[in-house]
């Protein structure tokens, strides 16, 4: 950081003093019956009719358990800074001391709640409802199945925090339903109410990231005596729908004569892909003799160093020709010294990367079995440039591989010997675009549909009248998308240049990160991942998000999300995450609550969003999908639909109504939502364009500047490339001063309400970076020592000269403290309706209140 311009400036952790930053009027307090909330017409909306948006937070593990001496402040400062949600995250994990088995540390059982994490938990829900706050309880966040539980005892590992198991083992989910009871009806001592009647229950997630029909190959690696139920279960599921093994074949042994092989047959056609200090060798071996084993050369993938992220070691197969609509078949032989997991796709081998149509999982065994897949080739395909890929970064297990192959054509199925529908004997199947593997996922569909109906009716049986999502709308691509949307209300989860850790897991000293601006992306950055994941009809959240520090440009995350959502006409973004230290610095990647270039925005982005202050866009881009090809789309690998409409009309029929072209700006400019419907026709593309798009409007990415600029009556925000320019909206003008990296934020908030021509108090917040004193980066910036050793946080703030439009006759500015108190006038004029200040890092401050007559 440059010293010569850097100031320290921290907020305090428990100030809720009502100054000009506070924007606490804009949530009731404290929550009454008459805040009880309802999901209609795809909002949320309270007893008394009025519309409901959520400014949320995460506050998850030990800090979900607060002090009694200081559960009250931390409720109240979220008030001020207008947080009126808080999801409850991670209250069952291990790591957590306390959690909510064990206020101590670790469990050993999870069949009862701790009563000191309990009482804690449950004063802490009492000061959040009395600053207005609801909470959103996560019910299987990390909870680990154990021996002690009553579970099934087995020595090979099980997929972490509890994962995949969840939603079908009969053990796993009555201990889910024990704790959903245990939790929603115990009355709480400081509110008289159990949870689940306490107006303050707004949302109840079931599952966090979590989806069996995204892990199939997880559970299919599981050990035999856990998988005895989703085998079952799968022998139940075809005796009904074809009765008999010949019925079966018949079904299944569909489909295309294969064409040439597309791939090498030699060992050295692979190439291996490793990062960071990830390793592995490959090498061709003989199995002959082996059970089952494939014939020919194998290819034996060994001394595999993984270092947890599962993109760190790849296997390819590269510059294949692949046709866009064409059907092809990838199949191989393959084993694993240990059982795991391994992700197979068929992906650009040049930039953007993009799949073209196949991306799934399969579980090895220490057994030979033979794995065939489906696909049709889809998206951006470049002839000449196109891979198979495996992805085996997961694991340390060797794994063996032979017989591999690429051709067009296929869709048939290759029984293994011995297998009988009669005798129950017909293995897990793969999801892939043949007849078998729609069936497939259908299947796992209808296991997650059971988990999903189960658990709910568990809450619903509480009196609990919160509404009510499963898990992450992605988390299982189209089929995840479609299982959200029969439940209460759609979710979502997405970072901007989420950190790498090349040693162990969240190192917070040992970790990489891209360290640019969203703002300079070329498309959306991760905005229209998520917007394509919007249920028409279904209120939507984002219930985590961050661009995590150390980046030096973390000050766009909070303007520009809660712009994006309010243009969107979403219904919450929660913060990830909302920690409990007591600290004068940013004290790690996910920081809210003492990094000011996150939480200094919070005031401005709050009041935008909960007030309504940005329309939404008035175009809209509907995507009609129905239901009944659900399956076929996702064993299809067309999990985001929206995705090169243009070049996949193939896609279960062809595409009505489909656009010259769909791409990532398409999801600035449109509201954008996705409808299931009983029509077995095909997918059905509605765009509505009623004029064209004015930056009067509201939201405006403008990539060529690499800004984003908001403007509405009582809002204005301008985010990105401003130095050296001027940038404008209605209303407000700021030049700023060139600097190293041109980066600025800036808004301007009407606290009243008004126009900000008509305001009488008006809050200015403006950053370039803020970031702990000390850091030592490496030399592409991507990396730095020391991030959170050393404070008081330092902020850089440019100069600049801002120019706002006004009514008044008088104005007066003051630079404010970190509490938001008055510190010192600033100079300004006022002359034929403008205000003109000029603002900079002699002022020691990000936030400016402005007071006029």
């Amino acid at each position: 950081m440059n010293q010569t311009n850097a100031f320290p400036f921290s907020l305090p952790w428990d100030d809720s003093s009502a100054t000009a930053t506070s924007v606490a009027s804009l949530n009731p307090a404290p929550l009454t019956t008459q805040h009880k909330l309802t999901a209609k017409n795809g909002h949320f909306y309270d007893a008394t009719g009025r519309r409901v948006r959520f400014v949320g937070v995460n506050i998850g593990a030990a800090a979900a358990f607060p002090s009694k001496a200081d559960a009250p402040k931390i409720a109240a400062r979220l008030h001020k800074y207008g947080v009126n949600l808080v999801r409850l995250h991670h209250m069952d994990a291990q790591w957590a001391t306390p959690n909510i088995f064990n206020s101590k540390g670790r469990y050993t059982k999870t069949t009862s709640l701790d009563p000191v994490s309990l009482d804690l938990l449950e004063f802490f829900i009492a000061q959040l409802k009395r600053n207005g706050i609801y909470v959103d309880l996560n019910l299987h966040v990390s909870r680990e199945w154990l021996p002690g539980d009553g579970f099934p005892i087995t020595q090979e590992k099980l997929p972490e925090l509890g994962k995949v198991v969840a939603y079908f083992h009969p053990r796993a989910i009555e201990l889910q339903k024990q704790f959903a009871t245990q939790i929603l009806t115990h009355k709480n001592p400081y509110t008289s109410l159990p949870l689940a009647l306490d107006p303050v229950l707004a949302l109840v997630e079931l599952n966090n990231e979590d989806s069996l029909i995204g892990s199939a190959g997880q559970a299919a690696a599981l050990p035999s005596a856990l998988r005895k139920p989703l085998e079952a279960g799968w022998q139940v599921y075809l005796r009904k729908k074809y009765l008999n093994t010949v019925t079966l074949r018949q079904a299944w042994n569909t489909g295309q004569s294969l064409g040439m092989e597309q791939l090498n047959r030699n060992v050295a056609g692979w190439t291996a892909e490793t990062h960071e200090k990830t390793q592995m060798e490959l090498a061709s071996i003989s199995v002959a003799g082996q059970t089952n084993a494939p014939g020919g050369q194998v290819l034996h993938v060994t001394k595999l160093k993984s270092d947890g992220t599962n993109w760190h070691l790849q296997l390819h197969q590269t510059s294949l020709t692949l046709e866009t609509g064409k059907t092809y078949t990838v199949s191989f032989v393959a084993r694993a010294a240990a059982p795991r997991t391994v992700y197979v796709n068929a992906r650009l081998d040049q930039a953007p990367w993009s799949m073209v149509g196949l991306d799934t999982s399969i579980g090895l065994n220490i057994a030979w079995k033979r794995y065939s897949f489906t696909f049709i080739a889809n998206g951006n395909v470049v002839p000449g440039h196109c891979r198979l890929s495996l992805t085996v970064g997961d694991s340390d297990a060797d794994i063996y591989l032979g017989e591999w192959s690429l051709r067009p054509g296929g869709g048939g199925m290759q029984f293994v010997s011995g297998q009988s529908l009669e005798k129950g004997t017909i293995e897990l199947g793969q999801i892939s675009g043949s007849n078998s593997g729609v069936d497939y996922t259908h299947y796992l569909m209808t296991v997650e549909d059971s988990y999903c109906r189960t658990m709910k009716a568990a809450v619903l049986a509480t009196g609990c009248t919160a509404s009510i999502a499963c898990s992450q709308a992605s988390y299982g691509g189209m089929a995840g998308l479609y299982r959200e949307s029969k439940l209460d209300w759609v979710d979502m989860h997405a970072y901007w240049q989420h950190p790498n850790f090349p040693g162990s897991a969240f190192d917070p000293n040992n970790f990489q990160i891209e360290n640019t601006p969203m703002t300079a992306s070329s498309g959306a950055g991760v905005l229209d991942g998520l917007a394509m994941h919007r249920v028409q009809g279904k209120p939507f959240t984002v219930s985590e998000y961050d661009h995590p520090a150390p980046s030096e440009y973390s000050a766009e995350l909070t303007p520009l999300i809660f712009a994006y959502a309010a243009w969107q006409d979403w219904d919450g973004i929660f913060l990830f995450a909302y920690e409990t230290a007591q600290s004068d610095k940013i004290t790690g990647f996910f920081d809210q609550q003492l990094h000011p270039g996150k939480l200094g925005f919070l005031p401005a982005a709050a009041a935008l969003f909960l007030r309504g202050d940005l329309a939404p866009a008035p175009n809209a881009i509907q995507l009609t999908v129905p239901k009944a090809k659900v399956p076929g789309l996702k064993a299809l690998g067309t999990d985001y639909a929206f995705w090169g409409l243009s070049e996949t009309r193939f896609v279960q029929g062809s595409l009505k109504n489909a656009p010259e072209k769909i791409d990532s700006k398409t999801f600035l400019t449109h509201r954008a939502a996705v409808r299931f419907e009983e029509d077995p026709g095909p997918l059905a593309l509605v765009v509505q364009n009623p004029k064209p798009m004015q930056e009067s409007t509201g939201f405006v990415w403008d990539h060529a500047a690499q800004q984003v600029r908001v403007s509405s009556p009582a809002s204005k925000a301008l985010i990105g490339k401003l130095g050296g320019k001027a940038a404008r909206v209605t209303g407000f003008l700021a030049e700023v001063a060139p600097s190293k990296r041109n980066f600025a934020v800036l808004t301007l908030t009407a606290r009243d309400g008004k126009p900000t021509e008509l305001s009488r108090s008006l809050l200015l917040t403006v950053l370039d970076k803020a970031e702990n004193p000390g850091m030592t980066w490496n030399a592409d910036r991507t990396s730095a020592a020391d991030a959170w050793k050393s404070g008081p946080t330092q902020l850089e703030v440019p100069s600049a000269t801002i120019q706002i439009a006004t009514k008044a006759t008088k104005a007066t500015v003051w630079a404010l403290e970190g509490t938001g108190k008055r510190r010192q006038e600033v100079p300004a004029t006022l002359e034929n309706g403008t205000l003109t200040l000029a603002i900079g890092p002699e002022h020691k401050t990000l936030w400016y209140e402005i007071e006029t007559a």
